[in-house]
């Protein structure tokens, strides 16, 4: 019997450059992914001067800050607003609630609750070390304050890959779904993808984060996007009920409340903290920021 894909809905090929986006992009994502782990790590093993690669790292840090602002303002919360206003519309409901952005502060906040509940656990049991002894490098636990980036790391690492992850599942999904062989947005994404894998990497590399965790990291964001484009490719020609359009507004409105939380704001004001290289930084900063820019515009 054959299937949707061969329908004569779909243009021909459009399998094809589905299942070669899908390898090409695991491919990127992981090279993209685990090449500035390998190179700082021999720069840090075969460097004498620990402020030069401090610096480094702070510069890289900035870089993947840019990269995360613009892909939550110019790419995240866009397509969440877009996408719930949408959904209400087919389904005929007119809302006289901001629902969209109170979704969005539930998920902003659902960090801040969660982080000081672990906090307040943290300080009646008086436990400081054993989390951060787990998951950081011995010559980076000096450099920071135990009482709080015990709880702080391993929950902000964990909220900031599950976004990433989340997101790059459910654009994965659209462009498995689609019945029209776009291949400036496959290459687009491919694109994107890469940068967020790289900014991924450079984040969890500055935590000083344990190598298997990061490995393991970097895997689970690789296959994300490729696992989203095999699902929108089983999923095609099915209809779509109203619940899991809202479940996907839902997911998407509480991930880009979290990612505002967890990366945004708390990695630009820990990097603009430091006095040192601050024109730099910004320069790095506002890089990042560019390059998603125009890979986004690419989409155009």
């Amino acid at each position: 019997m054959d299937s949707d894909w061969t329908s004569p809905g779909v243009a021909p090929g459009l399998l094809h450059i589905k299942l070669l986006t899908l390898v090409l992009m695991l491919s990127f994502s992981l090279l993209c992914g685990f090449s500035p782990v390998c190179v700082m790590r021999r720069a840090t093993r075969f460097s004498s001067d620990p402020g030069s690669r401090q610096r480094i790292l702070s510069l890289a840090s900035c870089l993947a800050c840019g990269v995360f602002l613009a892909s939550c303002l110019l790419e995240l919360l866009p397509d969440f607003l877009n996408n719930t206003r949408d959904t209400f519309s087919r389904l005929h409901i007119t809302l006289h609630y901001p629902l969209a952005e109170f979704v969005l502060a539930m998920g902003f906040l659902l960090v801040f609750v969660v982080e000081q509940m672990l906090l307040a656990f943290r300080e009646q049991t008086c436990d400081v070390s054993l989390e951060k002894q787990a998951l950081v490098d011995c010559e980076e636990r000096s450099r920071r304050s135990v009482s709080r980036c015990a709880v702080d790391e391993g929950l902000r690492v964990f909220l900031l890959l599950f976004c990433v992850c989340v997101r790059a599942f459910l654009e994965g999904v659209s462009v498995g779904s689609q019945r029209q062989p776009l291949l400036e947005t496959c290459v687009a994404l491919m694109l994107y993808e890469a940068l967020v894998a790289f900014s991924l990497a450079v984040h969890l590399t500055h935590h000083a984060l344990r190598r298997t965790l990061v490995a393991g990291a970097l895997l689970l964001f690789s296959v994300s996007c490729p696992a989203g484009i095999g699902a929108g490719l089983a999923l095609d020609g099915l209809t779509v009920g109203p619940q899991v359009q809202l479940l996907r507004c839902a997911v998407e409105g509480l991930t880009a409340g979290i990612f505002i939380n967890v990366c945004v704001l708390e990695s630009v004001w820990q990097e603009s903290g430091s006095p040192k290289h601050r024109i730099h930084k910004v320069a790095f900063l506002l890089t990042g920021f560019a390059l998603v820019t125009a890979v986004l515009f690419s989409k155009v």
